[in-house]
This record gives C-alpha cells, structure tokens and sequence, in this order.
C-alpha cells in the first residue's frame, strides 16, 4: 500500500501468463480468506466495545452534544460496516463454494448439460430453458466473475473501515492534547473554518465532477489538487482504493454504477441508523428505545434496579457506570461503596474545587504530597453520600483501581446507624451544601436484612 510503487508498463508475456496461472488459482485463496475474515469481523464490534467502553471513560471529558454524539456515531458507523463486510464475505464464501461444486460436478460431466435428454419436458420447454439457463460452463465463468466481484467490494469495505478507525483516532488524539491549549473563543473560529473547508472541497469535488465542466481545462488545477487532498483523506490507502474504484468506473455503465452505489448506499444508512439506534436506545437514560412500557422508567434511579450496580450481580468485567454496592440484599451492618470517576466528572469538580497554586520554589516530589492532601480534602467535602434520609459526614473516600480493567474510582466503607429492615436507599451527589444545590450522579435502592445471631 505504498505510495512509491514503480509505474505501470505492459506485461511480457512471461508475466501476462503468470498473472493468467494467479488469477485462475485464486479461488482457493478467496476460500480461505473469507472464512478468516468471517470468523474476524464476528470478533470485531466486541472489540469495538470494548476499544470505545475505555475511550468513554478515561479520555471523553463531554458527552452532551456534537462532542458526545461523534464517538457514538463513530462506534455505530464501525459497527455497520462491520455487518457489511459480514455479508459481503458470507456472500462469496457461499458463492465460491457453489462455484467449487459446480467446477467438481463438470469434472464428473465434462460435456455439461444436454437440454435434449431432459425427462418429463417437452421440446419447447427444453429449447426455452437452454437460451435462458445456458451452457453449464457458461454458469461457471458468470459466477466466477461475480464471486470476484464481490470479493473486491468486500475489501473496498475494509478499507473503508481502516479509513474511518484511522481518521477516528487522529480526531481522538488532537482532541486529547490540543483542545486544552485551546482557549474557547478560538476554538470557535477553527470550528468556522473546518465546516468552511469541509463545505469548499464537497463543493468542488461536484463541480468538478460534473459532464459538461469536468473536460474544462480551466478546472484541470483544481482537479489535481483535489487529487492530492484524496491522497491524504484517504490515508496512504489512495492507491488500493483507486484500482478496485477505477476499475468498476471503467468497465460497468454509468447509469448501471449509479444505481449500484444508491443501492450500496441504501443499504449502508439504514445498517447504519439501525446500529445507531439500537447504541444509543441502549445507553444509560436513553429515551430511544423502541421496547419502552407505559409505566416503566429505565433511568437509573431509585425507582429503578440496576444490576450493574450490585457488585454480586455485575459481569467482572463491565465497568461500574457510576456507583456501586456489595448486594441489592445486604445483610451485613456496613455498605461497602465504589464511585466511578470517569473522565466526564473532571468538568464539574473542576468547576467547584478550583486548583490552589503552590510557590514554584517547592520541590517537584513536595507538590505531589500537597496536591494529593488537598485532593482528598476536596473529595470528601464535594461528594455528599446520603443514606436514606441522612447526610454521611465526612465519607473518608479513598483512590483506588477496580477490577480486570482497572476502573478508576473512589472506594469506602459506610457504617450507618439508620438502616431499617426492608427497603433502604443510597444517594451520591457532588457539590452543594443543601439538598437543593447538589447534583445527583445515582440512587441505589437495597433491602437489608440483618443475620440473625
């Protein structure tokens, strides 16, 4: 995939008769590639959950707006194209393996099928069937052709796939350590100019592709640049995609190719919207979800049971959303409590518990021991843990790690006297001195139960 590649000449024939063995020996190939590449593509939005489940956590610090509907659409886009590539690789598996069959049962049948010797069929219906049907041998070059047809498709789609990961990922990364060098008011003119740039080149990339100007030699500057813009949109990919893009461009009508990309198109959105909407319908508070009852809320609330909040109910593996307890049935006189701190939460503490400045005369190691005393302070001050109707002072909230995944979060252990037998909540709020200016993050209702001596 190198852009340095030596430039085309004509084949000798030596080489013509190479590519010839090649092309004739690939069905094999295709086989088993295909099967890998289904067995892959089924691990792959797994993979992709996980990928985005840390990118969520630990490096989003927004998830309101075109800030937090990007990752998601980037995630369902992923997802989508993985399905596509699913059925394009099913496709020619089971293509070539009837493609297989067939070249077997002509080695068994060489002269193929004799419309005359057909059973219980007159001599029309045999005529009719042999100019529609064909020769057998016929059959099998069609759908040799289509099976390699579909086999280019399906690594157009992965490619298609790299170039969205790759382009994802660069976004994620200047996002991460540019945006806060940014201040907010020019983060706003660089946003005027992306969509202005993104607006111009779409713009004219159809002019520019238009019958009655594309042949201007007037636009031939600006059909080189927008050459060299694909060069670097299409990351370093450029040349694969162009052979199998320019290869359909010069062998299938126009009119036939548009109607095969709307209908490639078609089935990529609704794969898409389909994606999108099952994502979001199954996110924390979602109101999407086509599966709601009348009088069923599935915020997590105190009206609602959660059991990813239930330590003893929760995959190890799945990260707490906010908060967690030992057991929605709690027998022990104590209420061992985790936080989750993602990165989400650092905009409103930083909003509440602005940093202090220390002298820079203090040593490096110094800072460290003051910042860590006075983190602390504030994290115990800020955090307000209500056990049913009762403030808990001074929580004692610790840092910790949680977990295969390594969750970060704060941990303690509550010993609150006002437990009753049946029914008990537990309420985890930021800021404010009153019930009325905190910000509730979860309620989590339990039963206890206390053991009998």
């Amino acid at each position: 995939m190198s852009e340095n590649l030596p430039p085309q000449s004509p084949l000798s024939p030596k080489q013509q008769e190479k590519l010839n063995e090649l092309t004739s020996q690939s069905w094999n190939l295709e086989l088993v590639i295909s099967g890998a590449a289904l067995f892959a593509v089924l691990q792959l939005p797994e993979v992709l959950d996980n990928g985005f489940e840390y990118i969520h956590y630990n490096l989003i610090a927004k998830t309101t707006g075109v800030s937090g509907l990007f990752p998601q659409l980037a995630l369902s886009t992923m997802k989508a194209s993985c399905y596509v590539l699913f059925i394009a690789f099913l496709a020619n598996f089971i293509m070539r393996a009837f493609w297989v069959g067939l070249v077997g049962l002509l080695a068994v049948y060489p002269e193929g099928i004799h419309y005359d010797r057909i059973p219980f069929t007159s001599k029309r219906n045999q005529q009719r069937m042999e100019d529609e049907l064909g020769t057998l041998e016929g059959y099998i070059l069609a759908l040799d052709r289509r099976c390699n047809i579909v086999f280019a498709i399906a690594f157009l789609f992965v490619l298609f796939l790299i170039m969205i990961a790759s382009s994802y990922v660069l976004i994620l990364i200047l996002h991460t350590i540019l945006r806060p060098l940014i201040p907010d008011y020019f983060l706003e003119i660089l946003k005027v100019i992306f969509y202005a740039v993104l607006i111009i080149y779409v713009v004219a990339g159809s002019v520019a592709s238009l019958p009655q100007l594309k042949n201007k030699p007037a636009l031939d500057a600006l059909q080189n640049h927008l050459l060299a813009l694909n060069r670097m949109v299409l990351w370093g990919l450029y040349r694969p995609v162009n052979f199998i893009l320019n290869t359909f461009y010069s062998h299938v009508p126009p009119r036939k190719l548009v109607q095969y990309v709307m209908l490639m198109t078609g089935v990529f959105i609704v794969l898409l919207f389909g994606q999108l909407l099952y994502d979001m319908s199954h996110n924390e508070g979602s109101r999407l979800s086509l599966n709601r009852r009348h009088l069923y809320a599935g915020a997590a609330d105190s009206g609602f049971i959660d059991p990813v909040v239930y330590d003893d109910q929760r995959d190890p593996d799945q990260l707490v959303g906010k908060a967690s307890i030992q057991s929605d049935v709690i027998r022990e006189p104590f209420i061992r409590l985790f936080i989750a701190y993602p990165k989400t939460l650092d905009t409103l503490l930083a909003s509440i518990t602005p940093q202090p400045k220390w002298s820079g005369r203090l040593p490096k190691k110094e800072k460290q021991e003051l910042f860590a005393k006075w983190s602390l302070e504030q994290l115990n001050k800020v955090v307000q843990l209500r056990v049913n109707d009762s403030l808990y002072v001074r929580p004692d909230l610790l840092l910790t790690r949680r977990g295969p995944k390594q969750q970060v979060g704060w941990q303690t252990v509550l010993f609150p006297g006002n437990l009753k037998i049946g029914k008990n909540n537990i309420r985890i709020a930021m800021g404010g001195t009153t019930l009325e200016k905190e910000k509730t993050l979860i309620s989590i209702p339990f039963w206890y139960m206390p053991e009998k001596p």
